[in-house]
């Protein structure tokens, strides 16, 4: 077990622990849509993209593993307008806009 730190609170998870895994095992909440656990990892929806202090551009939280001392943030700007834009592209490559 090792400690990371995500929106602003310090989480306790084992080693191979996805970050949306440990976000959601502290009770906070990060959007998916092509994620099922022990089925998909495939990070393709975009919309559980979080920042990783110290990483350019957003990461997939469904299949990047948490780190020792990681600091992650789920929900700013960046994050909102990069979900936006994914479910945008998403329903229009589906006909339903």
């Amino acid at each position: 077990m090792f400690d990371f730190t995500i929106d602003g609170r310090i989480v306790s998870v084992k080693e191979g622990t996805t970050i949306l895994e440990a976000a959601r095992s502290a009770g906070l909440h990060i959007p998916t849509l092509c994620y099922l656990k022990n089925v998909s990892s495939i990070g393709s929806c975009r919309l559980c993209v979080v920042e990783v202090e110290g990483t350019a551009g957003l990461v997939s939280s469904c299949n990047t593993v948490v780190k020792p001392g990681m600091v992650v943030h789920t929900n700013s700007d960046a994050i909102t307008a990069a979900r936006r834009t994914a479910l945008q592209l998403i329903i229009a490559d589906h006909g339903l806009n």
